[in-house]
């Protein structure tokens, strides 16, 4: 690999940062800022929504006034915003772009007080007939508890008052009168669930709900038949039950079960009666939740989210709910073990060595240290090349580094979220695994279904749930009939032009001078090719045709079309990667490719993240313009 193509790289990183420094002095540019620059993704809409306006119209058609502070506020971020980290540069306005498209989706797209629910989980009811609504924060705030196997404790789906059998309140001296008035004085001095006080008004409430369920409760009296499926389920989440010495199946006793249970899942709507806390928990759940996974509104090729089903009192776990893969190829773990082994060992490392590997080849290209406009010799490697042979040779790297990136980032993103501290103590129950599904589908879905699988299944799926949004909401408000052309059609477009907007906004906001309107164009292409691929291949004559060919022929048809389109129209999106120094941004803290002495001789420097790699602190003229610049 060519040393004087290393050391370019290395000088325009220095360049680039030091455009940005002057920059800032300047006043044309701004760091971006944590907390200041999250205002209009999380922190705006969550306090909008942490408000309940479902009773009151004013408030709600507030909504458009915390839509205009937002898209204000966003795009100054767009237009004004970078920073010295070059991926945190294209991050800046990809991210408030997002923010737009978002805020678009759950004010205006969406109604999320009246048709979101979430399943939360909170204590169970194993001392008496209470009322299992005891304090909707406890639900909120539980911890991730499991039982001897790793799988959570469970609990009644959408039954809201679940009850034992009489048989074991009284094995166990339930008293009624002696409880309650426990409970009053629990109430009295403010100790309730898990350590939390409750609203007084909301307590007389439960207060009395309790009062009706205990004079209204019947013990379950009929036998209850458990499949095969559900005995199964039930041996693996209780270990404890034994086959007998015969080899016969154990007896399964749901009432012991159900007593023995201390915590159950539940959908949990808005909560507008409880504390603000709750509802600011409920608010900030739905806002950071892109895929929507936990909610009724899950995009549809995760697995599915819902209680798990009741059998009497016994709740089954969660891995009740399933499938765990679904027919696009995402999986869920149900155990913090396999989470570990699944993203780690198989995903983590495999495509950290890769992107490693990648990073460093792209140094010995010019065109991804300044993009197509560049006059720089290539290295011999590359000058023999012919014309077409090095354009695919570039897309196919620019692909796997995408790719790969992608995939180191989400997978470490999931496991920090469920084992670095604090965020498993602070999110709970929202860090368990079974919250967290693989980032992309099963490559199948390209060979079955060709482009649209490409990008509606195998690619990952971070942001369909805000790119549907608005043809979902044209589809209920009747504008567009659905399984119709049109609907397609419509899908497609709000699909791929937001997806442009997004990566024309990181395009701009990055510090060198870019043409930013290219990434559009190949989005729309991508729209262009999905439709017309999809539109050909449902004419009655082709599709008869089609029907009849072999398998692995079909599949080798949309592997060759997926292909050919991808290279005819990605210029778009690379060459705009190269001229926005996305590729100078160092994606691995140790380089064990350079370890190996594998790459330029210029640059072999194993450890990679230097001091302009790292946040720094600002201090701007305002209260507000400090914060830790990424």
């Amino acid at each position: 690999m060519d040393r004087g193509n290393a050391d370019i790289a290395v000088a325009y990183r220095e360049i680039y940062r030091a455009k940005f420094n002057d920059d800032v002095l300047a006043g044309t540019k701004q760091p971006f800022l944590i907390p200041l620059h999250l205002l209009g993704l999380w922190v705006l809409p969550t306090l909008y929504l942490a408000i309940p306006h479902k009773n009151r119209p004013w408030l709600y058609r507030a909504r458009w006034l915390v839509l205009a502070l937002v898209v204000v506020f966003n795009i100054n971020i767009i237009l004004h915003v970078s920073s010295h980290n070059f991926a945190s540069a294209y991050g800046a306005g990809l991210i408030a772009a997002w923010g737009i498209i978002w805020n678009l989706t759950i004010l205006v797209w969406t109604k999320p007080q009246w048709e979101a629910k979430r399943v939360d989980i909170r204590r169970k009811n194993i001392r008496g007939p209470l009322n299992s609504s005891l304090d909707e924060r406890a639900g909120a705030h539980l911890p991730s508890l499991t039982s001897e196997n790793g799988c959570a404790a469970a609990s009644r789906g959408e039954k809201q008052s679940p009850q034992l059998n009489i048989a074991t309140q009284q094995e166990k001296g339930y008293d009624r009168e002696n409880f309650e008035k426990k409970l009053d004085s629990a109430e009295t001095t403010g100790l309730v669930l898990n350590g939390h006080t409750a609203n007084s008004r909301r307590l007389a409430h439960e207060r009395k709900e309790r009062q009706t369920d205990v004079n209204t409760w019947k013990p379950h009296e009929e036998r209850i038949e458990i499949s095969e499926e559900h005995r199964r389920i039930i041996l693996e989440e209780n270990p404890s039950l034994r086959r007998n010495e015969n080899g016969a199946q154990p007896e399964i006793d749901l009432g012991k079960l159900a007593a023995e249970q201390e915590f159950e899942y539940y959908w949990q709507e808005y909560p507008a009666d409880a504390s603000f806390w709750v509802r600011l928990d409920w608010a900030f759940d739905i806002v950071s939740t892109f895929r929507m996974t936990g909610w009724n509104w899950a995009i549809p090729c995760v697995p599915p989210y819902k209680p798990p089903p009741y059998l009497g009192d016994y709740q089954l776990p969660l891995s009740a709910v399933g499938p765990q893969r679904t027919a696009q190829g995402y999986t869920r773990c149900l155990s913090l073990k396999e989470l570990f082994l699944s993203r780690f060992l198989v995903l983590i490392i495999p495509n950290y060595l890769i992107v490693d590997f990648v990073a460093v080849y792209m140094t010995a290209d010019p065109y991804f240290i300044l993009g197509p406009e560049h006059n720089l010799p290539l290295p011999p490697h590359l000058s023999s090349l012919s014309p077409p042979l090095l354009s695919a040779q570039r897309t196919a790297l620019s692909f796997v580094g995408v790719i790969s990136a992608l995939n180191l980032t989400f997978n470490a993103g999931a496991l920090a979220l469920a084992f670095l501290p604090p965020l498993p103590q602070i999110l709970r129950f929202r860090a368990h695994p079974w919250h967290l599904p693989s980032c992309t589908g099963s490559f199948t879905q390209v060979l079955d279904r060709g482009l649209a699988g490409f990008w509606g299944a195998w690619w990952h799926q971070t942001f369909r749930f805000g790119f549907s949004a608005p043809s979902s909401f044209f589809i209920r408000q009747g504008f567009v009939r659905p399984g119709t052309w049109q609907a397609r059609a419509t899908a497609a477009a709000c699909a791929f032009l937001t997806s442009g907007f997004l990566h024309a906004s990181g395009s701009y906001s990055t510090v060198p001078k870019t043409k930013w309107w290219l990434p559009p164009l190949f989005f729309l292409l991508a729209g262009v090719g999905t439709t017309l691929q999809g539109q050909v291949c449902r004419a009655p004559v082709i599709r008869k045709r089609i029907t009849r060919l072999p398998r692995w022929v079909r599949r080798l048809g949309n592997l060759v079309f997926v292909t050919a389109w991808m290279w005819m129209t990605s210029w778009a999106l690379i060459d705009d990667f190269g001229r926005c120094g996305l590729w100078l941004y160092e994606p691995v803290p140790v380089s064990v490719v350079r370890a190996l002495n594998i790459g330029p001789p210029g640059d072999r420097r194993v450890w990679r993240y230097e001091w302009g790699f790292w946040p720094r602190w600002y201090w701007g003229e305002h209260w507000w313009e400090r914060g830790l610049g990424v």
